[in-house]
């Protein structure tokens, strides 16, 4: 018998072997496969007869409920709850549902899960800075911030020129709900002869009030406050407000500085030229010492302006100038 037909009797007899192992090996993979599919099948059989087994609710309406309050009214009706996010909202209370998903009058079954959104109240924003820009340059800021510009008066003005904001409410920085409306005062420049304007006393001494106005029949009012800042004898605060219109034989009221002055008390010359530019700056001058960090000036000013002031301050101290909220000069003054 030749080779080539030994090696095929040998592979004849190998053959039955050979199927019969891959029978047992296929035999492994299908049984337990046959028994997790059975198992699933049962399972879905189960929880499939267990859920239709519950009985339908209707789902309560949780808009404007509080958490608290929702849970109380899933609960009556066995079912559950999940928050989905939380949203800004105007008119729905920080911390109620906003909206539901199934909506209110949906009809589930018990075990439901119902998904909520949580409002996080009105979204509150920042009022900008609109005083000393152009009209048009106003609205831009007032839109931009999210609110609305309600109306524009005109007003005559010793401290801006015509065309420029002179004043606005509410006022810049404070924080109001979006969709608010911001009324604007547009300079139409100095006033004639026959209106009278107060001009801005702060910081000045008292002498340049009272020459002003007696000059216009003008009743001064003057107070003291030993808190204040600034240097003695100076104007710290006026009613009413400089470009306020007032009539003679009314009342102008200065608050002046009469801080107790000790021996070692210094006074420091400020002076400060606003940059050029278009808008108006927001300016704030602090002084830290001894006796802590004070505040000496808030105001907005016009580029190009120049601030001169006399400052006391205590043993050794930092004096720091912002603009628009930017620290643009810190000095150490001793």
């Amino acid at each position: 018998m030749s080779a080539d037909s030994e090696q095929n009797f040998e592979d004849f007899l190998n053959k039955p072997k050979k199927a019969r192992k891959s029978r047992k090996w296929l035999a492994f993979v299908l049984i337990p496969l046959f028994f997790i599919i059975l198992i699933l099948i049962v399972a879905d059989w189960v929880v499939g007869a267990l859920v239709h087994t519950r009985k339908e609710v209707t789902v309560p309406d949780l808009t404007k409920k509080s958490v608290s309050q929702a849970l109380g009214l899933l609960a009556t009706q066995n079912l559950a709850i999940k928050q989905a996010g939380v949203e800004f909202a105007q008119n729905v209370p920080p911390g109620s549902v906003l909206r539901q998903i199934p909506s209110a009058g949906s009809t589930v079954r018990e075990g439901r899960v119902i998904r909520v959104w949580i409002s996080q109240g009105d979204e509150m924003v920042f009022v900008p800075n609109t005083v000393g820009t152009d009209l048009r340059a106003a609205q831009l800021a007032v839109r931009q911030a999210g609110l609305v510009v309600d109306k524009v008066d005109n007003a005559y003005s010793l401290t801006y020129e015509k065309g420029l904001i002179v004043a606005q409410s509410p006022k810049a920085d404070s924080m109001v709900q979006k969709g608010n409306k911001v009324s604007l005062v547009l300079s139409i420049g100095e006033p004639p002869s026959s209106v009278i304007l107060v001009p801005n006393f702060k910081g000045q001494k008292l002498a340049e009030a009272t020459l002003w106005a007696s000059a216009q029949n003008i009743n001064l009012i003057i107070k003291e406050d030993p808190t204040s800042a600034l240097r003695n004898g100076t104007i710290a605060h006026q009613s009413p407000a400089a470009d306020s219109q007032i009539a003679p034989n009314t009342n102008l009221e200065v608050t002046v500085s009469r801080r107790a002055v000790t021996d070692a008390e210094k006074t420091y010359h400020l002076h400060y030229e606003m940059p050029q530019g278009k808008n108006m700056s927001r300016v704030r001058v602090t002084l830290e010492d001894e006796s802590g960090e004070t505040e000496i000036l808030n105001e907005s000013k016009q580029p190009g302006s120049k601030i001169d002031l006399e400052i006391p301050y205590a043993g050794r101290g930092t004096l720091r100038i912002y603009t628009d909220g930017i620290l643009v000069r810190e000095r150490e003054v001793e």
